[in-house]
């Protein structure tokens, strides 16, 4: 099915627009589907160059914008995805294309949703009080329903906790479907016209020292009171997380293949992932960072 996706895509611009709004459309009741719907983006703009990549972005938001209408009525949705998932995707996609380096794709990634963080502090004076706006109507309909068991005071201090934390969530959400586009589509393209490439590229990803100081930095500042301060910078954390995160996985991935071990020791770390997301991703972000000092695929080849 996944080919098929892909060898549809190939076929030229608007195959591979109606591809990708076609799936971003279904991915508004199965949101994973969203990320195949970048990965459209990111195959056709890394195989057909930059001015087609973006014919392929126009063709999309054009294919959607005609289902939004005719099935929501709104065609706000459209602007909204283009600005948080197809335009992302197609510029970190820019980046692997030019520099032919994964790492640094994955940085502009990081950069899109730093620049994310930056445009909502600009834009909204109180970021706090806005996202508690939105999602207090959201608990009070939730604290209603017959299985809910927390109080009032521990409902209000869960949404003061959210309210805190989205908009760096957020940002790390427009990093992240960047990322996994441009992994599925760097992926399609391998296995379309160079079998094998994509797989040696992430296991010797390496993002760097410089970003892995900043994101060390940025791990200690959320552990002192100055986080309730430097909001911003707080903010920018669980976007680098994205990024370390994803250096974590590629570390794994070595070091299975290195040693030769089964392949049920990544099963087993995806399935973690998703039932301990935010503990796995901490972990995961932990083991990239200290990657750029230890090196850990190195010591594994040694031993």
């Amino acid at each position: 099915m996944l080919r098929g996706i892909a060898d549809f895509a190939m076929q030229g611009r608007w195959q591979a627009g109606v591809a990708a709004a076609l799936l971003s459309a279904i991915a508004m009741m199965l949101p994973p589907l969203n990320y195949l719907a970048s990965g459209v983006i990111a195959l056709t703009t890394l195989r057909m160059g930059p001015g087609e990549g973006a014919k392929v972005v126009t063709a999309t938001l054009v294919v959607f914008m005609l289902l939004a209408w005719l099935l929501l009525g709104q065609l706000w949705v459209a602007g909204l995805i283009l600005l948080t998932s197809w335009l992302p995707v197609f510029l970190a996609t820019l980046a692997l294309g030019y520099t032919r380096s994964l790492a640094t794709a994955l940085l502009a990634s990081s950069g899109l949703g730093i620049v994310t963080v930056l445009l909502l502090h600009l834009l909204v004076p109180d970021l706090t009080g806005w996202w508690r706006g939105m999602i207090e109507p959201f608990m009070a309909s939730l604290s209603e329903q017959p299985g809910w068991q927390l109080g009032q005071d521990e409902t209000a201090q869960m949404t003061d906790n959210l309210a805190a934390m989205m908009t760096g969530l957020i940002a790390a959400g427009v990093s992240f479907n960047a990322v996994i586009g441009l992994l599925i589509g760097r992926a399609w393209q391998s296995q379309l016209f160079e079998p094998g490439a994509f797989g040696s590229e992430f296991r010797e990803l390496q993002l760097g020292r410089p970003a892995a100081i900043v994101t060390a930095v940025l791990m200690g500042l959320t552990l002192t009171p100055l986080s309730d301060s430097l909001t911003l910078l707080a903010d920018c954390l669980p976007v680098m997380l994205v990024a370390f995160g994803i250096q974590g996985l590629a570390i794994v991935h070595a070091i299975v293949k290195l040693r030769e071990k089964s392949k049920a020791w990544l099963v087993t770390m995806y399935v973690l992932l998703v039932l301990m997301l935010p503990q796995m991703v901490m972990m995961l972000a932990t083991l990239g960072v200290l990657d750029q000092w230890f090196n850990f695929r190195k010591r594994s080849q040694v031993e």
